[in-house]
Formats: C-alpha cells, sequence, structure tokens
C-alpha cells in the first residue's frame, strides 16, 4: 500500500506540518499518516522521504543548487538567457527582480515551475518517485540526469515538484526534528539508528509500534552516529553547564570527522554522514593495521593532513586531494592524519 500510495498524499502531509506550529500535533498529524497510508512491511518507502538526508541505500545525487539549477532550466527546455534562467541561476540573490523568496532555493524554483506546470497533480506514487530518484542518483552523466527530471516534472505538478527538489537536496525544512519522527514512528527507533546509521534497518526491524525492541550494542564494521559538542551563545554560557568541574580543553581543529572502523583486516572509514570513504585506505590502512594492535575496534576523531615541510596542519578542504595523490601513488610531504 505505501508505495502504491500517491506522492500528493506526502506532499499535503509535507505542507500541513510545515505550516502547523504545535509539535504536539505535528507529531500526531505524522502518525496518522503512517496508520492511514502506510504498511509496516514497506514503512522505509515514505519514511526515507521524509528523512532524506539518513537514506543510505541511495547514493549522492551530486546535485546541488548550483547544478540543479541548470539540469532544472535545461530539463524545462529553456534559454539560459531567459529571466525564469536567470532567476534559477541567481536564486541566492536578492532585488527587485527575484522575488520574495531569494535565498530560498525550493521556493524560488517553484515558482519557475508553476509558470510551465500547473496546479494539475500528475498522480505520480510514493514507489515511482523513489524509482526516479534511484535512478537520478545512480545516473552518471549530466544528460541522463536532466532526462530523469524532466520525466519528474511531467509527472508532478508545480506543488510536487518542490517537495521533490527538497527531497534532493535533503532539507525539508519541515519543523519538526527528526528525534520526534523517529519517536512517533517507534519508541526505540532513535536508538537503533544511533548503533546501526541504517534506517531501511529501523523500518524493518520496528514494523509493530507496540513492540519493544532490545537495545542493541555498537557493532564494529557498521557506521555509528558520532556523538556532537552542543552549540552555545557564548564562553559564558558553555562554563555554566560544566557546573564548576575541572575540565580539559584542546584546540579545535578543522578537518572531517572521521570513523576508522578496524575488523580484522577490514577497514573502513565513515564520514558524519555516515558515507564509507574508501579513499582514505590507501593513505591510512596499512599505518592502523602496523599500529593499532587489537584486532576489532573503533577509532573516532578529526581526518586532517599534515605537512611536513611546514611542520603544521594543512588547511582545510585538502583531505580529499591527498587521499587522492596517495590512491594514484603520488609522491608527497603531505599526509593524511587521524587526531
Amino acid at each position: 500500500m505505501t508505495g502504491e500510495t500517491k506522492f500528493s498524499v506526502l506532499v499535503s502531509l509535507f505542507s500541513w506540518i510545515q505550516k502547523t506550529k504545535t509539535a504536539a500535533q505535528k507529531r500526531s498529524k505524522f502518525r496518522k499518516f503512517l496508520e492511514t497510508f502506510c504498511k509496516p512491511d514497506d514503512y522505509f518507502s515514505a519514511i526515507r522521504l521524509i528523512l532524506p538526508s539518513l537514506d543510505r541505500e541511495r547514493g549522492s545525487y551530486g546535485l546541488k543548487e548550483s547544478v540543479l539549477a541548470t539540469c532544472l532550466i535545461d530539463a524545462l527546455g529553456m534559454s539560459r538567457d531567459s529571466e525564469d534562467a536567470v532567476r534559477l541561476i541567481n536564486w541566492r540573490k536578492g532585488g527587485a527582480k527575484t522575488g520574495i523568496n531569494a535565498g530560498n532555493f525550493a521556493l524560488v524554483a517553484a515558482e519557475v515551475l508553476q509558470r510551465r506546470q500547473g496546479m494539475t497533480s500528475g498522480g505520480l506514487t510514493i514507489r515511482e518517485l523513489n524509482d526516479l530518484l534511484d535512478r537520478l542518483a545512480s545516473s552518471d552523466g549530466r544528460a541522463e540526469k536532466i532526462s530523469v527530471l524532466s520525466t519528474m516534472i511531467k509527472k508532478t505538478n508545480a506543488q510536487e515538484m518542490k517537495w521533490v527538489v527538497m527531497i534532493i537536496l535533503k532539507d525539508l525544512k519541515l519543523g519538526i526534528s527528526e528525534k520526534s519522527i523517529f519517536h512517533e514512528f517507534h519508541p526505540d527507533a532513535e536508538d537503533l539508528f544511533n548503533v546501526t546509521c541504517d534506517l531501511k534497518l529501523v523500518c524493518e526491524k520496528l514494523r509493530d509500534h507496540r513492540q519493544r525492541h532490545k537495545r542493541q550494542d555498537i557493532e564494529v564494521g557498521k557506521a555509528v552516529r558520532p556523538q556532537l559538542a552542543m552549540r552555545v551563545s557564548d564562553p559564558a554560557a558553555a562554563w555554566k553547564k560544566l557546573h564548576g568541574k575541572d575540565v580539559v580543553v584542546e584546540c579545535k581543529f578543522d578537518g572531517d570527522r572521521i570513523q576508522i572502523h578496524k575488523n580484522g583486516a577490514e577497514i573502513h572509514y565513515y564520514s558524519r554522514n555516515f558515507l564509507d570513504h574508501s579513499e582514505y585506505a590507501h593513505g591510512m590502512s596499512d599505518l592502523i593495521m602496523q599500529n593499532i594492535l587489537v584486532d576489532r575496534c573503533i577509532l573516532d576523531g578529526e581526518m586532517l593532513v599534515w605537512d611536513a615541510s611546514s611542520n603544521r596542519f594543512a588547511e582545510f578542504g585538502s583531505n580529499q586531494e591527498i587521499a587522492k595523490a596517495a590512491r594514484d601513488g603520488l609522491d608527497s610531504e603531505r599526509h593524511v592524519f587521524l587526531l
């Protein structure tokens, strides 16, 4: 049933939640959607669209706002010099010609789409949308991505396509937290996700809202949701949080948060978004095998680049470049380094 539910139903849920002010009403509406339109054996089809940033089953779309803008222009058959095309490309800029939605790509795109799609729904189902998103993520060439976007445009109206764009960008701006969605889905959903980082597994294991799940331990080889520091307004507020306890403060180095999972000879490198960054293997795995004596462990730290010529850490953003150089066998005085 879930897969055959019209995407327009999910769009109605998104719109209602976004406009509603109280958290309790948002959670109640989401719970009612699950009970009315979703089959327990296919929760994942809908949940992955509601929490797109947590979906590991689908690869990266390779479409940030600037690239998505040009792909939408071509999918709509617009001239790059047309007023609407310029608006999409310059979606961040304000001014008389850009409108009140400048800075919000999805809303700017919706304005442009509305003049070309109208408000009649194309009847796209949740299953069909997931299939198209799979195609979009797996397509290598720009032409294929444009073709998939064109199909999406034909099967949706402007309101639906606005939410498709937000799903692609993995930011729905619903005003309801992941924690609330997990809690309404199942009381143990957040705990299970935190130790597995596997949304599909959560949806499949916790089909029965009434049946509690035995707390699962962290497993080497599976990404774990990292603990993050709490943001506060100023140092005084941070000091107050410590309740007068003795603390040790160290410098914050600006790199990439990485978990290294060593399971015998098998080593994985997971980012804070649960993605496996195998490009670090060439520069790090031999060092891990030589210096980490235990057979199974998880190392959680900051991946940086050490510049031996200047005896300092390199500037932020050079990790991928140095990792790829190591993979290609290029000699360098810069090396990836886990702190």
